[in-house]
């Protein structure tokens, strides 16, 4: 005895017939499609839809940068840079002599900053310089080089868009710029103590001249004013800090009155040696 259920749901099945007109249907849609793109592909990519246009109007009215001043490095913050993947420091690796001031250049819409470090977790983040907010149009205060030496390389990136990275390197300081100045070289073998060290051990400067200060010693040296690590006011005008073996530094005597200024090396303080500004 059979039985019959009637909760059970029905099962819909197509015919063939009617598989094959939906794929011909398909097809023939495809085909309308193809036939009115592709003979119309050219003239669709020379004339983008308005939005497109607009936002490429606007990135071709942005204005050029000023040119920098001398002894000045200018860094360009892209317009678009905030977007992720889109170009946004150039240079991105810059080369800055020695002594230049660093500007970025803000020719984006919205706010950047160009801070040390490799991110925010970095926990020397914007020790070597910060440049805080740079509202879109602007430019960055000045960033100065002269406590850097020559060979540091010191990443940075934007603390708003942290995927923003970028890298300058210290060269040498460029003949003629606003970097150039007296020489004082610590020279080889400065480090045993009775040999000549600082060539020339008395030098002469004019309040402003900037002192390029060169160690061709095998061994880190410093040029510390004061007449050595007991003097209270050591390191009080100028300290270069470790310049290591081949490096350079550089002393801004910008503040620094007319007068002598007695100098010696940190490391080995038999070292010593005295600037006159004029």
């Amino acid at each position: 005895m059979s039985t019959h259920h009637d909760d059970e749901e029905p099962i819909y099945r197509t015919t063939p017939k009617r598989w094959m007109q939906g794929l011909l249907i398909i097809g023939i849609t495809l085909a309308i499609g193809a036939a009115i793109f592709v003979p119309n592909f050219d003239n669709m990519y020379a004339n983008p839809p308005p939005v497109t246009r607009l936002a490429q109007a606007q990135q071709s009215q942005q204005p050029p940068a000023q040119p920098a001043a001398a002894g000045t490095t200018q860094i360009i913050i892209h317009s678009g840079a905030a977007v992720k993947g889109n170009p946004n420091f150039d240079p991105n690796d810059a080369q800055v002599p020695l002594g230049n001031k660093i500007v970025w250049v803000n020719q984006d819409n919205v706010p950047h900053t160009a801070t040390s470090g490799t991110g925010s977790s970095d926990p020397n983040s914007g020790k070597v310089f910060d440049t805080t907010i740079i509202n879109p149009g602007e430019s960055s205060k000045p960033v100065d080089t002269k406590d850097m030496k020559v060979g540091d390389t010191i990443a940075y990136y934007c603390q708003i868009h942290p995927y923003m990275t970028g890298k300058i390197t210290i060269t040498a300081a460029a003949s003629g710029g606003a970097a150039s100045g007296p020489a004082l070289t610590i020279l080889s073998g400065a480090a045993v103590k009775g040999n000549p060290n600082f060539q020339p051990d008395e030098l002469t400067a004019k309040k402003g001249d900037t002192i390029q200060v060169t160690n061709q010693d095998n061994v880190p040296h410093t040029v510390t004013s004061g007449t050595g690590s007991s003097d209270p006011d050591s390191g009080k005008y100028f300290d270069t800090k470790i310049i290591d073996p081949s490096g350079s530094a550089s002393i801004d005597t910008s503040n620094m009155p007319s007068g002598s200024y007695p100098f010696y090396c940190q490391i080995h303080p038999y070292m010593t040696g005295k600037i006159t500004i004029t």
